[in-house]
């Protein structure tokens, strides 16, 4: 399985759960910068997918990041 196929299919099958690029990047097994190229490339289905500045549901940080959810 490519990446691109990892991220894809691990956010949808946590379908209306998002992740910020350092969750995915745990979860997936892929580089944050990878991930990050990834997450905004499926943002560009907004169908399928949502990518805002938010803070992370996984509640890893307080900060606001890019949070990536499948739809």
């Amino acid at each position: 399985m490519t990446n691109p196929e990892k991220v894809y299919d691990f956010l949808k099958k946590n379908i209306r759960n998002g992740f910020c690029d350092d969750c995915l990047e745990k979860r997936v097994g892929v580089n944050r910068h990878e991930v990050n190229t990834i997450a905004s490339t499926l943002a560009l289905f907004p169908k399928e997918f949502t990518r805002v500045s938010a803070t992370c549901p996984q509640q890893c940080s307080s900060r606001d990041k890019l949070v990536t959810q499948a739809i």
